[in-house]
């Protein structure tokens, strides 16, 4: 199993300055700790997340990094004409030296599409025309589109993408039927909200379609893999990591809904419950942690809920390691017992 980051850098009522100068302290941090990738989300206008242009993210911590990749789960591609995000893609993709990859998706905020102007009923269609023109732009010499929602005459890509035929592609995806579909594609698939007894059977889904397209046509550019995302916070002692990994838990919900700063300084079940409810269904925290829906406890614990997740085959786990209202030690902590318990005997393994 490999390891990496997933950020929302919420908004937790810190200045943004100082978010953003945390968690690329925290990336590069990690980097020396062995986690090896990096992905950032793309949302828009609430303290949800606030990286409505994470590849900017991508920029700054590319110069802080020499071996950590990096990419969005996802760029929304709704929200970007596929000629201005393929070229910010293969430039990023040359600023990386290939340390990049790109994540692709629809968006999931119906309310961001409104505020605009973009209908969220067209976002599939829209998708799959942009995936097109992305794929014509990266792998031709020239190229001209006349579609439903974009069209361009014939014109050549600068700069040309630094990875060939282009950075690897990635997709989301939450049940076997879906995650069957990238793997159909050749294309790594990554998860979050999803159950650990369902994802055991995305991977089971992912691998057969990706073995039935090898067996068609053959190897595709690069190697296809399950990501898996999780809340993730360790501390010392078990108590410890219950009692400040919950309150931090519920915050990320908390934002989740899309409600402003601060943070409500006290755990309730039943306000956890609630938030959860558009998501897992509403769930209390025991309920949560039966399903596997985040990976929070003393090292011994936190190591022993990886390695189940290994044993079922996620290729890797992306830690969201910064959530809710946890200070910027507490995370850099976490982090470090992470690598400690989960990490390094893994490497003293190989």
């Amino acid at each position: 199993m490999d390891f990496g980051l997933f950020y929302y850098c919420q908004g937790r009522g810190v200045p943004h300055a100082q978010a953003y100068a945390e968690m690329l302290d925290q990336i590069a941090l990690a980097e020396t700790l062995g986690f090896g990738e990096c992905w950032f989300a793309e949302h828009h206008f609430t303290d949800y997340s606030l990286l409505p242009s994470p590849n900017l993210m991508i920029a700054a911590a590319l110069q802080r990094t020499s071996r950590m990749r990096f990419g969005n789960y996802v760029n929304v591609l709704p929200f970007h004409h596929p000629l201005r995000l393929a070229a910010e893609a293969a430039t990023l993709d040359n600023l990386a030296r290939g340390r990049f990859d790109f994540g692709i998706g629809k968006g999931v905020r119906p309310g961001e599409f409104t505020k605009l102007g973009l209908s969220f009923d067209e976002a599939p269609e829209m998708t799959e025309e942009a995936i097109e023109i992305l794929l014509k732009l990266w792998r031709e010499d020239t190229a001209a589109h006349d579609g439903r929602f974009w069209r361009f005459p014939e014109l050549s890509l600068r700069p040309r993408a630094f990875q060939r035929p282009h950075p690897p592609l990635h997709m989301v995806a939450s049940r076997p039927a879906s995650a069957a579909r990238v793997g159909a594609r050749g294309w790594p698939v990554a998860m979050h909200f999803t159950p650990t007894d369902v994802v055991a059977r995305c991977v089971e889904e992912y691998r057969a379609a990706v073995a039935a397209r090898t067996e068609a046509s053959g190897d595709g550019p690069y190697r296809p893999r399950l990501l898996l995302c999780r809340e993730t916070y360790v501390a010392e002692t078990a108590a410890t990591a219950r009692a400040e990994g919950a309150l931090a838990l519920q915050g990320f919900w908390y934002l989740s809904s899309l409600a402003p700063p601060p943070l409500p300084g006290e755990f309730s079940d039943a306000r956890l419950k609630e938030l959860t409810g558009r998501v897992w269904g509403g769930r209390t925290y025991d309920e949560l942690a039966a399903m596997g829906g985040m990976l929070i406890g003393s090292p011994d614990e936190v190591a022993e809920k990886v390695a189940g997740l290994a044993a079922i085959g996620v290729d890797t786990l992306l830690l969201v390691c910064s959530f809710g209202g946890l200070s910027h030690a507490q995370v850099c902590r976490s982090l470090e017992l992470f690598a400690e318990s989960a990490i390094r005997p893994r490497q003293r393994v190989r």
